[in-house]
């Protein structure tokens, strides 16, 4: 697998790619780390519950600033402050995947690399939800999650909330560097793989809690995945801009996107598709071409004016003609196309509703 940019912000893609400028996540992330993180009343209560609990990672600001935006969110959760609700048209729920995403990009991005969530933050939310005399009105659990689990959710955010929600503004900026497509393909790759983990009823695992959670907030309706065999290994360049892992084949009717990995390409869309017989149908009729066009130069070649005026000049330059029946037997299909990629290919057909948690 090509190398990843784990240490992937939004900060830095939008440094190099600003183009979600003023859309939904944008907006919010902006918010988190601004005027949020700035409120007088949530400065003021979390400086006095924090009397109380365990500073994570001996990191006073991240915890105060998790504690000021999760402030603003009881109270937008509740009714009590509608301040911005006008200017970013989010449903109050998918707030909490904003702040989950928030978080895990500071702990993963943090100075103490490999750190694990704890049972902190959720100590933290019940007492300030106890003393605030409100809670969220939405599932919103912070799990204890080691470092690969944070890395995994966290990529399936990113493929969410930056991504897969701004598809379009993705589709009209083709020029982003593979560093951060690979990233985002990655949370596909996560997204699907996290599917079947979680398929059973398994309880006890914490990540798939806090994956069930995900699905249960982020209600998206139906999508489709695949698998096939790609004829090479994906090559990787993270500067490059073309090329990139993660990719739209189609935009609309259906959704088509591909994540090339190894040798591997994961297919997902909104629709059905049969990959395989559009595949299969689109090299039968590349051999058909080929086909047709060699026979066309062969009749031109045995039956017409041009073909005898050819055959003459080429006697004249003392050249050797091969017989014409020779030249039958080229039509013979060539050996790439007896041993072609397209049948060789292995294609895993699943489905999935994601309705149900």
């Amino acid at each position: 697998m090509s190398p990843l940019l784990d240490n992937f912000t939004y900060e830095n893609f939008k440094t190099d790619h600003n183009i979600l400028k003023n859309l939904v996540f944008d907006e919010i992330y902006k918010r988190f780390n601004g005027e949020y993180k700035a409120d007088n009343t949530a400065t003021e209560k979390c400086n006095k519950i924090k009397k109380e609990l365990s500073i994570p990672y001996e990191n006073e600001t991240l915890i105060l600033n998790f504690c000021k935006i999760l402030y603003k969110l009881i109270g937008k959760s509740n009714g009590w402050q509608n301040d911005d609700y006008e200017e970013i048209p989010e449903k109050n729920e998918m707030y909490c995947l904003h702040l989950k995403y928030w978080l895990y990009e500071n702990v993963a991005n943090d100075s103490q690399k490999g750190l694990n969530i704890g049972k902190d933050f959720q100590s933290w939310k019940e007492k300030l939800e106890n003393d605030m005399s409100g809670k969220l009105k939405y599932p919103c659990t912070f799990n204890e999650l080691d470092w690969r689990e944070i890395d995994n959710i966290r990529s399936i955010y990113a493929f969410i909330l930056i991504y897969y929600r701004n598809i379009e503004a993705f589709h009209k900026n083709k020029l982003i560097k593979c560093k951060y497509m690979d990233y985002l393909g990655k949370g596909l790759k996560e997204y699907h793989e996290s599917i079947n983990k979680c398929s059973g009823t398994n309880e006890q695992d914490k990540y798939c809690k806090e994956f069930k959670e995900f699905q249960e907030l982020y209600k998206e309706d139906k999508l489709y995945w695949e698998t096939s065999k790609a004829n090479r290994d994906y090559k990787y360049e993270e500067d490059n801009t073309d090329a990139c892992s993660l990719n739209i084949e189609t935009l609309k009717n259906p959704l088509h996107l591909t994540y090339w990995y190894d040798e591997e390409k994961l297919h997902l869309s909104n629709k059905p598709i049969d990959f395989q017989k559009s595949t299969i149908i689109s090299a039968s009729s590349a051999i058909g071409a080929t086909v047709g066009i060699s026979a066309f130069l062969l009749y031109l070649f045995k039956n017409t004016s041009l073909g005898s005026l050819f055959r003459t000049r080429v006697q004249k330059d003392n050249m050797i003609l091969n017989d014409i029946n020779e030249a039958t037997h080229s039509l013979i299909l060539p050996n790439q196309y007896e041993n072609s990629p397209f049948e060789d290919s292995d294609y895993k057909i699943t489905y999935y509703s994601l309705n149900n948690s």
